[in-house]
This record gives C-alpha cells, sequence and structure tokens, in this order.
C-alpha cells in the first residue's frame, strides 16, 4: 500500500533556495503574476513543532502590479509548496 492511500503526506526536503527557485515561476503563471520580480521564503521565528512547515513567501512586485493578484497567487503557490515540500532548515 502506498503512504498516499493510507492518508499520509509525503513531502520532498527541498533548500530555501530551491523553494524560492520554484516559487517564482508559479507565480508569474497566474493572472497578473508576471508583475513578480522576486521571491523570498521567511521562516517564522516559533515555528513549532514542526519547523520545516513553517514559512511563507514574500514577493517583491514591480509598481503597477495588482497586489491583489499577487496575494492571491503568492497563497496559492505557498498551498501547493506546503503540500509537496518541507524547507530543509539545516545543511
Amino acid at each position: 500500500m502506498q503512504p498516499s492511500e493510507l492518508g499520509v503526506m509525503v513531502t520532498s526536503y527541498v533548500s530555501k533556495a530551491k523553494l524560492e527557485h520554484l516559487a517564482l515561476p508559479q507565480i508569474r503563471s497566474f493572472p497578473g503574476g508576471e508583475n513578480a520580480i522576486s521571491v523570498e521564503v521567511e521562516v517564522e521565528k516559533d515555528a513549532g513543532p514542526s519547523p520545516g512547515m513553517n514559512w511563507r513567501l514574500l514577493i517583491t512586485a514591480s509598481e503597477n502590479a495588482d497586489l491583489d493578484r499577487i496575494q492571491y497567487a503568492a497563497r496559492t503557490t505557498t498551498s501547493r509548496l506546503k503540500r509537496r515540500y518541507t524547507l530543509q532548515l539545516f545543511r
């Protein structure tokens, strides 16, 4: 039986730099997301029991960007990436 069949979420460990590299094109693929300039992963200071899952994306966007669309793209991308990856904090 596969882990996914048991209801277990299987994620891969990924570095902060790799996560940022994965996130930017995904955000840019959303309507209005093409105005995203850069992405930074911020790890929450008080991460609790699972620190590799407590992070968020900070987006730098151009002046003419629609911030509502950028925020939607960031939220959706964060959710998708958290389902697939765990941030590797030490190495």
